[in-house]
């Protein structure tokens, strides 16, 4: 079997030209990169194909009819714009949402609006009635044990951090909430629960719960897990806190299939002097089912092609390959992103991948990028990119993790960057019914298209 860890020379080779960074530009890539930021400023068409996946295909989990369609029709645009492209196959999970109610029939059968989470087991048939226990940590569930535990639902109410959102670290609080979503039912069900349900990792609401992958632990039982919108979260907690017994009646009728085939979407424009060297530029072309998957990530889709295509069309070629990857099934299961560094790794040309830049968290107004570099690279970087300037301030700021499409490759040690709008209103909407097409703003997401263009042609062309 190959393995997917890079052998040391990779590390070297990658670290050798990740150092080229240092490289001064000259003034003609300064020009280029200047004419593409102000031709998809004025004359950009990524609102075009943002609308065509989100209203025209709509919702696109893997697996469905619409995420082949949204595939399709991907690798149909850049042939069309005469840009070489090819699909790389993918095997994806195929997860089946169903039904879902809830209502608490300890309360004269208040209805409750939850969602299941993704990759869920169904509830049987008729629905299961359990008393809830409500939980903040897992050190509470773990104190509670078995006996308090066994043959009740687990409430898991951890609010998102407003004061950590306000002051633009929305996705730190996001990382603090969203533990209970991965992990939360296998915890529970370890105890004795037969079902999980959390307050919806979410900064807004208007009673839309908000969905997201749940990850079942081996050698554990499999109960059904559920989101509740946060206003219902909020009622049952003042409930309990009043020392009300509150049962709740859940049915979930989701069903999961055999892996389906799918693709990753992979188009490239070839380097004038060095194009074995490849700078990566990628986004998910899947979404949740519940809304259209506008802000999650249509536009990061929408971004990525219209960088290559306001490139071809301009006639614009750095001197490194810009390589962009619409990756599938970054939702529920990661594949896509494992696929591509598989293969690059079996082909041996991880080593010669420059950078990745993940476009990933919706759209408003830029701030700048996340980035793996560290002291005078990131420095180095901060001064070359400062075109983008012309677009809004852009910052960069050293961080681990740049984006989960492209975790392995920056795992391996490629230099990574995540590109960073505003995030304050990103978990709003994020995962939910509310992500639709109406949230993105045509300015903003031009703004955010050429300051992703602008990075990728600034470190391809150096």
């Amino acid at each position: 079997m190959h393995k997917l860890t890079p052998s040391f020379s990779h590390f070297r080779k990658a670290a050798a030209l990740a150092a080229a960074f240092v490289c001064a530009g000259n003034a003609a890539a300064q020009t280029s990169v200047e004419t593409l930021i102000d031709h998809i400023l004025t004359k950009g068409k990524t609102y075009d194909h943002v609308a065509y996946l989100t209203d025209k295909i709509g919702p696109r989990l893997s697996g469905s009819a619409n995420a082949a369609r949204a595939v399709q029709w991907t690798t149909e645009q850049f042939r069309a714009w005469g840009i070489d492209v090819r699909q790389e196959k993918v095997m994806v999970p195929h997860w089946v949402r169903g039904a879902e109610r809830g209502h608490l029939v300890s309360h004269h059968d208040q209805k409750l609006v939850l969602t299941a989470l993704g990759g869920s087991v169904a509830t049987p048939a008729a629905g299961l009635t359990a008393e809830v226990v409500e939980v903040g940590s897992y050190d509470e569930l773990e104190k509670l044990g078995r006996p308090k535990i066994r043959g009740k639902i687990v409430f898991y109410n951890k609010a998102m951090d407003m004061s950590l959102i306000e002051s633009g670290r929305a996705f730190e609080a996001y990382g603090q909430a969203v533990i209970f979503r991965g992990e939360g039912a296998s915890r529970a069900a370890e105890y004795g629960a037969v079902a999980a349900v959390i307050r919806s990792v979410a900064s807004g609401s208007l009673r839309t719960p908000h969905t997201g992958s749940t990850r079942y632990l081996e050698n554990l039982p499999r109960i059904p897990a559920a989101a509740l919108s946060t206003e219902d979260a909020d009622l049952i907690h003042r409930l309990l806190a009043r020392g009300d017994r509150v049962r709740m009646h859940l049915v979930l009728t989701p069903k999961t299939l055999p892996d389906a085939e799918s693709a990753n979407v992979i188009a490239e424009i070839r380097g004038t002097e060095r194009p074995e060297e490849i700078v990566v530029v990628g986004g998910h072309l899947d979404s949740w089912d519940l809304g259209t998957g506008a802000i999650d990530n249509a536009s990061g889709c929408g971004m990525v092609m219209e960088m290559m295509r306001a490139m071809k069309e301009l006639g614009i070629r750095p001197k490194r390959t810009i390589r962009a990857v619409l990756f599938m099934n970054e939702e529920n299961g990661l594949r896509g992103g494992r696929k591509y560094f598989e293969n690059a790794s079996k082909r041996e040309e991880l080593h010669r991948h420059i950078a990745a830049i993940e476009v990933d968290a919706g759209v408003a107004t830029p701030t700048g990028f996340i980035t793996t570099l560290e002291g005078k690279s990131l420095e180095d970087v901060q001064r070359r990119a400062t075109p983008l300037n012309r677009i809004a301030p852009m910052r960069f700021i050293s961080s681990k993790h740049t984006g989960a499409d492209t975790s392995p490759l920056t795992d391996a040690g490629i230099t990574g960057f995540g590109f960073v709008p505003d995030p304050r209103y990103y978990f709003d909407f994020h995962h939910s019914a509310a992500d639709t097409l109406d949230k993105v703003d045509p300015k903003a997401l031009a703004q955010d298209t050429a300051a992703v263009a602008g990075l990728a042609y600034i470190l391809a062309n150096q």
